[in-house]
């Protein structure tokens, strides 16, 4: 087990189209994989990590959710490789943080309800649809896999502010 390094924001790797992984080839490596971003996840209280927050060019993801809405609840852990949305429904605009930005947060516009398509930590293939902080998740996760970041989905009037905060918190992250 160990605590890996989060990858921050200005690393190219989080700007990268991350391509389809073969699970076959992923397998060996697979659970000790999962264990150490399992690690890292709860260590840095996140609720998601995708492989390239961890320098890893591995069109992966993993959540730890509430099994339910009860305080200390246990946690689910949900693994999505080769993930696709395949269908959004709604909107609502809520609060968003990133562990490769830590310590800023930005409203940004998400889908309500998702339905994704992945395989699972098993290499079987799933389709869920979700709602709340799940697919909040789904989508923050995904945009890692695609390149993208919590912080372009932001009212561009903000764009400033954001980019000068950012400035200003880079200089304590490690």
């Amino acid at each position: 087990m160990a605590i890996l390094h989060v990858v921050k924001y200005g690393d190219p790797i989080l700007r990268q189209k991350l391509k389809p992984v073969d699970f076959d080839s992923l397998k060996p490596r697979l659970p000790q994989l999962l264990q150490d971003m399992e690690e890292t996840c709860l260590a840095v209280r996140g609720v998601g990590l995708a492989a390239n927050q961890i320098g890893l060019d591995l069109r992966m993801a993993l959540i730890l959710i509430p099994e339910s809405d009860k305080k200390n609840a246990p946690l689910k852990r949900v693994v999505i490789i080769n993930p696709e949305i395949v269908d959004k429904r709604g909107e609502i605009v809520e609060e968003e943080g990133c562990l490769s930005m830590p310590g800023l947060w930005v409203e940004v516009p998400r889908a309500t309800d998702v339905t994704i398509r992945f395989l699972d930590e098993t290499g079987q293939e799933r389709k869920v649809r979700a709602r709340g902080l799940l697919a909040k998740a789904f989508q923050h996760e995904m945009d890692h896999l695609d390149g993208h970041l919590f912080i372009d989905h932001a009212d561009p009037a903000l764009k400033p502010a954001i980019k000068k905060e950012l400035k200003k918190l880079r200089t304590g992250w490690d």
